[in-house]
C-alpha cells in the first residue's frame, strides 16, 4: 500500500502491499452498372470481380448499418435491477451499485469476509493479475469468489499491468508495443477473470499508478496502451475500468483524450484523491464525463479498520455504478448474446 497522504494516494506503492458473413468475393467485371437489371446477363447473375472505391466505401457502410441493425435488433436495453444487497449475487461486477467498498492487497480469508458483512462495506477490490501485481493471492480463488459472491459481495477486479514508460516501475510500457502489450493485457485479464468466474460484462479495472506530466511521449504510449486494452476487453464481452489518481498525470491524459476521435475510453473511472469525502465529483473531471454512474473513487488509503473481531489495512472506496453499453465500433450492444458478438468482430474485419 501506498504510504503517501492525501492526493498522492496509489494502490501500488510499496513491497508490503505492492452465421457470419463472410467477405465479398468479387469473380467477373460487368459494365458499370445502371439499372437493376444490369446484374443479370443472360438470364444468369453476374459476378463482380472489382467496383470503383466509391461504391466499395458504400458497400461497407450499408453492410456496416445493416449488421448493427440486426445486432441492436438482439439487444435488451437497460441494465438488470440491482438485486437486494444481502442476497446472493451471480451477474456482472460491480454491477449496478451505490455504497462503499474497500480494496486490500491480498483477498481476505473467507472468515474474514464473513465478520466484515458487519462493515459498511458491501464491495471489495479484488487484484486478479498484471505484471506488477504486488502480493500472492492464497485465497483467491473461483470457489473463494463464489462464497462471497453467496453472501451478496460485490468486487471490483483490478489488474495491475505495465506501468507508464515515464514511471519508476521496472516493468514498463514499451512505446513501440503499447497497442499490442495493452491487447495482451486485456487477453490476460479476461482469462483470469474468467478462472475466477467473473461473468462477462464485469469491469475490469487497469491500475495506472502515477507518472509525470511534461512527458508527451509518455503520455501517448498510456493512452494508445489503455484504448488498445479498452478495445479487447469489449470484444471479449467485458467492460473496462481506469484507477488513476488526481495527481497523476494520467487522470490529465484520460480526460483530455476523452472525446478524442478513435480513443476508445474506459468505462469506468476509479479516481484516487484521499480526502475523506465519499463522493465521486470532483473539479479535475467535467461533470458530463463519466456519467451517470460511471464512476467511483478511493477517498481513503492505507488505514487499518476493524469489523467482526478482524482487522484489515484497506484502503476505502465510494461506488457508484452500473454496467454501460460495450461499443463495438459504430455499434453500441447493451447486453447481447455471444454469437452476435461475434458476428460483429467478424463483420469489421470483413469490411476493414
Amino acid at each position: 500500500m501506498s504510504t503517501h497522504d492525501g492526493a498522492d494516494a496509489d494502490r501500488v506503492g510499496s513491497p508490503a502491499r505492492p452465421g457470419l458473413i463472410p467477405r465479398a468475393v468479387w469473380s467477373a467485371c460487368p459494365p458499370p452498372l445502371r439499372r437493376p437489371n444490369d446484374l443479370h446477363q443472360n438470364g444468369e447473375p453476374v459476378t463482380i470481380t472489382s467496383a470503383p472505391s466509391g461504391l466499395r466505401r458504400a458497400a461497407r457502410r450499408l453492410l456496416t448499418a445493416a449488421v448493427a441493425g440486426m445486432l441492436l435488433a438482439t439487444v435488451t436495453v437497460g441494465a438488470a435491477p440491482r438485486p437486494a444487497a444481502a442476497a446472493g449475487y451471480t451477474g456482472p461486477h460491480p454491477g449496478a451499485f451505490t455504497g462503499l467498498g474497500f480494496d486490500t492487497c491480498a483477498a481476505p480469508s473467507d472468515a474474514a469476509m464473513t465478520a466484515w458483512l458487519q462493515s459498511p462495506y458491501r464491495a471489495v477490490g479484488i487484484y486478479i493479475g498484471g505484471v506488477n501485481r504486488g502480493c500472492a493471492q492464497a485465497n483467491l480463488t473461483r470457489d473463494w469468489v463464489s462464497k462471497q459472491q453467496a453472501k451478496g459481495w460485490r468486487f471490483f477486479p483490478l489488474y495491475v499491468g505495465l506501468q507508464a514508460p515515464c514511471s519508476t516501475y521496472s516493468r514498463r510500457i514499451d512505446p513501440a508495443q503499447a497497442a499490442a502489450q495493452g491487447r495482451a493485457a486485456a487477453d490476460d485479464a479476461v482469462a483470469k477473470a474468467r478462472n475466477l468466474g467473473l461473468v462477462a460484462r464485469s469491469t475490469i479495472i487497469l491500475d495506472m499508478e502515477r507518472y509525470p506530466a511534461g512527458d508527451a511521449a509518455c503520455s501517448t504510449a498510456v493512452l494508445t496502451f489503455s484504448s488498445a486494452w479498452t478495445g479487447r476487453l469489449h470484444d471479449h464481452g467485458y467492460l473496462s475500468g481506469l484507477y488513476t489518481n488526481v495527481a497523476s498525470a494520467g487522470l490529465a491524459d484520460h480526460v483530455g483524450a476523452y472525446a478524442q476521435r478513435g480513443h476508445a475510453r474506459p468505462d469506468l473511472l476509479d479516481f484516487a484523491n484521499w480526502d475523506g469525502v465519499k463522493s465521486t465529483t470532483d473539479s479535475r473531471i467535467p461533470a458530463s464525463y463519466w456519467q451517470p454512474k460511471q464512476r467511483m473513487k478511493q477517498y481513503q488509503g492505507d488505514h487499518h479498520e476493524t469489523w467482526g473481531g478482524v482487522r484489515i489495512n484497506i484502503d476505502s472506496n465510494y461506488l457508484d455504478v452500473e454496467p454501460v453499453s460495450i461499443r463495438y465500433g459504430s455499434a453500441t450492444i447493451t447486453r447481447s448474446r455471444p454469437w452476435a458478438r461475434a458476428l460483429w468482430s467478424a463483420v469489421t474485419r470483413a469490411v476493414r
